[in-house]
């Protein structure tokens, strides 16, 4: 036997296997075919993205369609993790906090309606009280001494040779008083205008008049007539009588009725 006749020549490359053209040929019809159904699927779907390396350059491209994306659907908007978990956990949170926020404002309201039930203020008629007088006169006869100062500096006058060497009319008495009564009637209708109240009533709970009646003209002259007929009186006749008659005859007289917390 020749032992040529078993031997094969097998080239060195796979280019120049000319023996095995048909047999690649037969597997490329499949992955041909294969490779067309799914670019045919992409073209169809709008999805297409690159050219095809087979296609010829001279030719022109043909028309693509445009890929159209649907519209959201409300399903797909609250699936935020798949199942739409994370969309109720912050629906559930979010009602919390309304919950909260609602019983907060709630009680709020509900303590501030008990604090205006608390701090509801009562009053009733009472008569003069000898311990706010004496307040409100060492404040009158300080406010007194601090104008006559006051006057002497600017006019020069000697008030100790006045008081001890009058003049035959005696003005000068006159004066002192009427200066003391003015000071008086300031302090009085100022302070009960503005405030309802003296430092001296303010100290012991009362007032004149309930706090509603405050800041209205009525009011304002009914405080000027009755600080006015108490000063021209002598400041002690209407005190000393409401007391002994339990009744506050100034008030009734002018309509400014003095009044305590109770």
């Amino acid at each position: 036997m020749d032992p040529f006749e078993e031997f094969e020549f097998k080239p060195l490359t796979d280019g120049l296997g000319f023996h095995k053209r048909k047999a690649t040929a037969a597997t490329a019809e499949p992955e041909a075919a294969d490779t067309f159904r799914s670019q045919k699927f992409i073209k169809d779907q709008g999805l297409e993205l690159i050219e095809e390396s087979s296609v010829d350059p001279l030719r022109p491209p043909l028309p693509r369609k445009k890929a159209t994306i649907p519209p959201p659907t409300p399903d797909a908007l609250t699936e935020v993790g798949g199942d739409g978990s994370s969309s109720a956990a912050v629906d559930e949170i979010l009602k919390t906090l309304q919950k909260s926020r609602r019983f907060d404002f709630e009680e709020k309201a509900a303590k501030n309606k008990a604090t205006a039930a608390a701090t509801k203020e009562e009053f009733k008629a009472t008569t003069w009280n000898f311990s706010s007088a004496l307040l409100d006169s060492m404040l009158v006869i300080a406010a007194s001494l601090l104008c006559m100062i006051i006057l002497l500096i600017v006019t020069k006058v000697d008030l100790i040779g006045n008081l001890t060497h009058p003049d035959n009319d005696g003005m000068i008495y006159v004066a002192t008083a009427a200066m003391f009564a003015t000071v008086s009637f300031i302090y009085l209708v100022v302070n009960r205008v503005f405030m309802g109240f003296t430092p001296g009533e303010w100290a012991f709970d009362q007032r004149i008049g309930l706090p509603s009646q405050t800041n209205t003209a009525a009011y304002a002259l009914k405080v000027a007539a009755r600080s006015a007929l108490v000063i021209v009186t002598g400041f002690v006749i209407f005190p000393i009588v409401s007391a002994i008659l339990g009744r506050d005859i100034a008030g009734n007289i002018t309509g400014a009725k003095l009044l305590k917390k109770v």
